[in-house]
């Protein structure tokens, strides 16, 4: 008798061979770009962010975009407000839905504005209304002050989208510890004690290279290079310090933090399709495995997308840009985004 196994993947995706040549040069040429400025945590975090502002960092400052829109909505907290950011498409093509996108940065850099441009791309090619949420950072403002915000905007969203701007909230996503809080909002609206957010489900997830267990897995142990490489355990033993500061090993493993250990089965049914992407030169690549696995086991729908030679944060460069994997991740976004909209 012929075994089947329950489980196949493309094993030559994850192979060192697959990587092709221009992938390598564009990782050197990152890794020498890299080396030429300080750690965040080196000059703390609140100076980070004003050098990154002001295009004093390696990677190049944020471009802000005259179509994006400020907005805001009201918190949890009295008195207090979350700022986002809207984009709308600019193509003359109305929108139909609306993305809530939530921004990475290990949970301590970037804000609402740092995308405008592959935001705007999105909302383009997608005929999606895109709306990114500002939300609060570490050290400043640890867990669960980030996570808190993100419900937030998703509550309010379930609860007005139609109203206040006639489209239906149906996708959420983000990149990195984007891609970690838009799987605790999914998770927090599932299990909500309230009918009507619980019985509200996405149309479909977009995680990119999330960090989905606050306790490291093997990959983060076994990604070695001899330069940063955009993320490596050194850094995210750093972030994780500024965004859950004192908690113990079992702490970080509640679900409500480390979405990894959440028990889906009683969601079973309930879980929206999500598409998971991933490159392989990423000290998060077992992140993506294990979630997406998981949410298969679930018997949801996940299209996991795997990038030979791709970084961290590969999905934040320019498509044009030779050898990043950006064009292939972002053309499997809108792939994704419009099969679910039923274009």
């Amino acid at each position: 008798m012929v075994l089947h196994s329950v489980l196949t993947l493309d094993a030559g995706k994850f192979d060192a061979a697959a990587i092709p040549p221009e992938a390598d040069a564009f990782n050197k040429k990152l890794v020498e770009i890299m080396a030429t400025g300080p750690k965040w945590y080196e000059v703390g975090a609140q100076k980070y962010r004003e050098m990154r502002a002001a295009g004093e960092t390696p990677l190049p400052k944020a471009v802000y975009l005259d179509s994006a829109e400020s907005f805001t909505i009201p918190s949890r907290d009295a008195g207090r407000t979350i700022p986002c950011r809207i984009l709308k498409p600019e193509n003359g093509q109305p929108a139909q839905a609306i993305f809530l996108h939530i921004h990475g940065g290990g949970w301590v850099l970037q804000d609402e504005k740092s995308q405008d441009p592959p935001l705007q791309t999105i909302a383009d090619n997608t005929a999606s209304m895109v709306l990114s949420v500002g939300y609060r950072l570490a050290p400043e403002h640890p867990f669960p002050a980030g996570p808190h915000d993100c419900y937030d905007v998703a509550e309010w969203l379930v609860d007005h989208a139609e109203t206040d701007f006639g489209l239906p909230l149906a996708f959420v996503g983000g990149e990195s510890a984007g891609a970690h809080l838009s799987m605790l909002v999914t998770l927090h609206l599932l299990q909500h004690a309230k009918g009507k957010y619980a019985a509200f489900c996405f149309k479909g997830l977009l995680l990119h290279f999330g960090c989905y267990s606050m306790v490291w897995t093997p990959s983060v142990y076994n990604f070695r290079k001899p330069e940063v490489l955009v993320l490596d355990r050194d850094l995210m033993d750093h972030f994780i310090a500024a965004f859950c500061p004192g908690l113990s090993e079992e702490e970080k493993r509640h679900p409500s933090i480390s979405p990894l250990y959440a028990d889906l089965e009683p969601l079973r049914g309930k879980l929206p399709p999500a598409l998971f992407t991933c490159g392989t030169e990423d000290c998060l690549l077992d992140d993506t495995m294990f979630m997406s696995t998981k949410w298969l086991m679930a018997g949801a729908e996940a299209i996991v997308k795997i990038i030979p030679g791709a970084p961290h944060g590969y999905i934040g460069f320019p498509r044009n840009v030779k050898g990043s994997g950006s064009d292939e991740g972002m053309a499997a976004v809108e792939d994704f985004v419009r099969s679910k909209l039923g274009a």
